[in-house]
């Protein structure tokens, strides 16, 4: 194994999969790919309704949890799962490929340039995507990345359809295309009925390459500078054996938006004042790292199934899921085959509204606290998600100790404020009004939470106990023209030379909706820029 290389990853998550294969492609450099989760993948890694099988999995997730005070979860934190081992987050999500909206990336460009708005990113996203519905205007057919079409299977999914027509909105074919506002039928990274992540997309076809070199298992646990503040390599842990690698050109962190400002932290980049605090010392005293952390505040409406047709985890239920499970290895076919959200809605929260600024999710089954918490599955359920897309709440990441093997403090703040408490509320009266329409009759048999209140202060309350994420955390990285950004528009980052941050956690504000997709466009277009650089 060679300890000297061109450039070293740090994260084999969506970013880190899109970058190794682009700075590979030519030859040229010598890549290393750094991952400190494993490389093998579970039996379920494949299977489209497996993720449950991860909530809990210490292998393949890192299992956060903020540390937020009461009244958020009564002071008991709000879980974050995010992915761990190659493929990253992409290896245990949802599947949902969503861009947001044109004006996010606009507004991107407003702070970080024109190479951030819609018109430059547009053919990004087309260049990475090979979509089941072809090339047009919207949609590439040629890349990597297989996007499809997956019809829902389960019935109270295509009842919520029906039933968001008769409370008043419209259908949308497709929530990539011209507009984001309605209802309908996600699109999924999904091919052939199984689960098409990052690494199969970018990595695994790449396998091979001698100049592309993959350390999994393997734990960075600092960046390297000489004394004129140049990024030289990192620090690494494999077990009980610590060593060092080196970088003749860059270091990138593409390990996400809670490890990536950590690493940061623990390397000497950031708040002087709490670098001084653990003992580090400062390389250059940038201040938003770790800063506007942002994250789409969740809530779960869960009703009750009359028709006992969603997936359950009594004994019934559990009969019913081996049945399924069983048929999808042999067939690659039945309940397996889909992912747990297969239709969902993007509307606006008043009609000053210019843009839809919450998003729906509609499951099959009944869950708590994130998906942590499995007990609500006990009973025949179904749920919609309610989230705020563009929320003004701030977290923050700093670090808990100068230990890289211990997680740093995470805090999201949400509802601190009225414009997203209102626009919690008025979603989930929204969804409760479809939940009385004609076509989910035979499947509504009552509202199990957060319950009916006439009165928004009591409503609140109830949504400030329950209330969640959607996995979506971005911004302790941001980037920007401005000097206080952490990192500039072709993401490098200030203060420093030879290091750049690569992944969810430099987006300016979260996009209106799901950030697997936007990460990948990230990389992908960071590996332009590092490309024209030493071309």
């Amino acid at each position: 194994m060679r300890n000297s290389f061109d450039f070293i990853i740090v994260g084999g998550g969506s970013a880190g999969c899109v970058l190794a294969n682009r700075l590979s492609a030519c030859g040229r450099f010598h890549v290393a790919l750094i991952e400190a989760g494993p490389a093998a993948t579970s039996p379920f890694s494949t299977m489209p309704g497996g993720v449950a099988r991860f909530m809990h999995s210490r292998r393949f997730n890192w299992l956060n949890r903020s540390s937020d005070a009461a009244p958020l979860r009564a002071g008991k934190g709000l879980y974050a799962p995010r992915g761990k081992g190659l493929g990253g987050s992409s290896a245990i999500n949802a599947m949902i490929y969503t861009r947001g909206l044109p004006s996010d990336y606009n507004r991107w460009a407003e702070t970080a340039g024109e190479h951030w708005n819609w018109e430059h990113v547009l053919p990004v996203f087309k260049r990475l995507e090979s979509n089941t519905r072809g090339a047009n205007a919207y949609h590439g057919a040629d890349g990597p990345l297989h996007v499809s079409d997956v019809a829902p299977h389960f019935a109270v999914a295509k009842a919520f359809l029906q039933a968001a027509q008769e409370a008043g909105y419209p259908l949308n074919p497709d929530f990539n295309g011209e507009s984001l506002e309605g209802f309908g039928p996600f699109q999924f990274t999904i091919k052939n009925g199984e689960r098409f992540s990052a690494k199969r997309a970018f990595l695994e076809p790449v396998i091979d390459r001698v100049n592309l070199h993959i350390l999994s298992a393997t734990a960075v646990e600092k960046i390297l500078f000489n004394s004129s503040g140049e990024a030289q390599g990192v620090q690494i842990r494999h077990g009980k054996l610590v060593s060092s690698l080196t970088a003749s050109r860059e270091v990138l962190l593409s390990a996400g938006a809670f490890n990536s400002p950590q690493l940061l932290l623990l390397s000497g980049i950031g708040p002087r004042e709490q670098l001084r605090s653990h003992g580090i010392e400062v390389i250059a005293d940038r201040q938003e790292v770790g800063a506007n952390l942002q994250e789409h505040v969740d809530i779960t409406v869960h009703v009750r199934n009359k028709k006992r047709d969603t997936i359950s985890l009594n004994p019934l239920g559990l009969l019913q899921l081996a049945g399924q499970t069983w048929k999808y290895w042999r067939h690659r076919k039945g309940a397996m085959a889909h992912p747990p959200c297969e239709v969902g809605g993007f509307i606006k929260s008043n009609d000053q509204q210019a843009e839809p600024d919450l998003q729906l999710h509609l499951v099959s089954t009944l869950f708590n606290d994130s998906g942590y918490d499995l007990t609500p599955a006990l009973r025949y359920g179904f749920s919609c998600h309610v989230c705020v897309l563009r929320p003004q709440a701030r977290g923050t990441l700093t670090l808990a100790s100068s230990d890289p093997r211990q997680p740093p403090r995470i805090q999201f703040n949400f509802l601190d404020n009225e414009a997203d408490q209102q626009a919690l509320i008025a979603g989930v009266r929204q969804v409760q009004q479809i939940m009385q329409q004609p076509a989910l009759a035979s499947h509504y048999g009552g509202e199990l939470m957060p319950g009916q209140f006439d009165d928004d202060e009591e409503l609140l309350a109830q949504l400030q106990r329950h209330c969640g994420l959607i996995y979506h955390p971005t911004s302790t990285c941001r980037m920007g023209l401005d000097a206080d950004a952490v990192v500039d528009e072709k993401l490098r980052v200030r203060g420093v030379h030879n290091l750049r941050v690569i992944d969810a956690s430099v987006m300016p504000q979260v996009i209106s909706g799901n950030t697997n997709a936007p990460t990948m466009m990230i990389a992908e277009q960071a590996a332009d820029f590092i490309l024209a650089d030493y071309s």
